[in-house]
């Protein structure tokens, strides 16, 4: 009995708890945090009761926090949902419920997905303007029923309608309602100067509430400031030449011309180099950066998937992401620089860093994702070295031991984007690592949380791009790697 009793002892010790709790499958741990999201997550507070999903959960006692949770590093304390939910910042977790329906057969998922969708649509879109409560600033409020900016404590004085970096779901959304849908991109033209714009410079912000009247011609906020920031270029041609695929309207085939080419007219023709901001004199908008550039020429190529009339959007896409990691390549210190002179030359040679650990900041990871969809899209093998390049860096890099989720979680992405464009096993492996990580670090037993030994799970931080991480690795390892597929998982 003596024995028996040492031998258990010996065994816990050899695999503690957590460690015996990795045995799982990558599986168990998509499947509970969905499971527990879905229980848990729901709006049930406020007068009006809803399918949405909460935004951020106390872990702790799986509520719905009204108000009061304390920012992560990098993230600004007003752009937030605490007591609500943010489509868009879901984005991933609808694909993450609609596949787990697929794989499992179990359809509470994919209804979880509907539910949400159709709320959200219902109960988020401004009936003036068409424009949708979700993106940067905007979310919808559970416990005051309506669409809010800031915490209710330290509510925001406008309502501020702007795109997130990833790209938005109008055919989820327009399968759901394309009535709605339709209404919500014209809304976007609320961001420019006029309706009838020819010059379509515009304002990365808009108000959603802001009633249209006959008379009125555009929004003053661009006369307060510009702020045309050269990735909602791309994410507004894309939407319009969304618009137009599905409509035929030749309005807005103008408005996807329009937007598209915006950027391609600041450029260096030598170069081929554009500037991050039109009309900002700070050096953040006057010069070219790598992951602006990546960005509104990701989004012009995806435009171009969309409808392949436009033929000019891949070219002027492949044009500038080539141009821009070419001169932003420092091979002496096998890196990339931050800012370029449109001539070509070096601003800032400070190096883009291989990981960013807190939230705000794009490390080169994000140009690497990108640079692996145009190889897979494409065929170029030019990307293919560009994925190549940023794989090495990754190789070599070890994980710090604080940081927020969406640093882990951009890591296990761009493992598997570039392991299946290059076929090399180091970088499955290296994404099997992260993947433990993420369960090391942050799983708390129901939900996947912001960093380790934080209590909150947020949707913000990317907790969503780690839960499809891990369904994609599930999938790799269980030889359905054709689901897992960068072109189905991308931004």
């Amino acid at each position: 009995m003596k024995n028996f009793i040492t031998g258990i002892i010996c065994f816990y010790l050899l695999f503690p708890a957590k460690s015996f709790a990795q045995k799982k499958d990558y599986l168990f741990y998509v499947k509970e945090h969905c499971d527990q999201l879905i229980a848990h997550g729901k709006d049930v507070y406020g007068d009006k009761k809803s399918d949405m999903l909460a935004s951020i959960i106390d872990t702790r006692d799986m509520s719905v926090p009204k108000w009061k949770v304390p920012p992560t590093q990098g993230t600004r304390g007003s752009d937030r949902a605490v007591g609500g939910s943010n489509y868009y910042h879901d984005v991933q977790t609808i694909t993450v419920l609609n596949s787990l329906t697929k794989l499992t057969g179990d359809a509470k998922y994919k209804s979880a997905a509907t539910h949400y969708t159709n709320d959200f649509l219902t109960l988020c879109q401004n009936p003036y303007t068409g424009l949708l409560g979700w993106g940067e600033h905007l979310y919808y409020n559970f416990y005051a029923d309506s669409v809010r900016e800031g915490d209710l404590d330290q509510p925001g004085l406008y309502l501020t309608h702007e795109f997130i970096e990833n790209t938005p779901p109008w055919p989820n959304l327009w399968e759901m309602d394309s009535a709605r849908t339709t209404r919500a991109i014209i809304g976007v033209r609320g961001h420019f100067r006029s309706p009838v714009t020819q010059s379509f410079l515009y304002n990365r912000h808009a108000r959603w509430n802001k009633i249209l009247k006959p008379e009125y011609r555009g929004l003053e906020q661009y006369q307060d400031g510009g702020q045309a920031w050269i990735k909602h270029s791309g994410l507004q041609c894309y939407s319009f030449t969304f618009l137009y695929k599905k409509t035929g309207n030749p309005e807005w085939k103008r408005w996807a011309e329009g937007t598209g080419k915006l950027f391609w007219k600041y450029r260096n023709p030598e170069t081929n180099l554009t500037i991050s901001c039109i009309d900002d004199p700070r050096p953040s908008g006057m010069y070219a950066n790598i992951n602006s550039m990546g960005l509104l020429s990701y989004y012009l190529l995806k435009s171009w998937q969309v409808d392949p009339r436009f033929a000019h959007f891949r070219k002027q896409a492949e044009t500038m992401l080539k141009s821009v990691e070419k001169y932003s390549w420092d091979k002496a210190r096998s890196g990339y620089v931050t800012e370029l002179q449109l001539d070509g030359t070096v601003f800032n040679k400070e190096l883009v860093n291989v990981v960013e650990t807190g939230y705000g900041n794009a490390d080169i990871l994000l140009f690497g994702r990108i640079a692996a969809y145009f190889y897979k899209v494409t065929g170029d093998k030019a990307y293919l070295e560009m994925v190549k390049k940023i794989s090495a860096m990754l190789l070599k890099h070890s994980w710090p031991d604080t940081f927020v989720v969406n640093s882990l979680a951009s890591a296990l992405q761009f493992s598997m984007d570039a392991y299946e464009v290059t076929g090399d096993t180091r970088l499955l492996d290296l994404a099997g690592k992260y993947a433990d990580t993420g369960i090391n670090k942050l799983w708390s037993g129901k939900l996947f949380v912001r960093e380790p030994k934080d209590p909150y799970y947020e949707a913000k931080l990317g907790t969503s791009d780690l839960v499809a991480g891990l369904l994609r690795l599930h999938m790799i390892q269980n030889s359905r790697s054709a689901d897992a597929g960068l072109l189905l998982w991308s931004l």
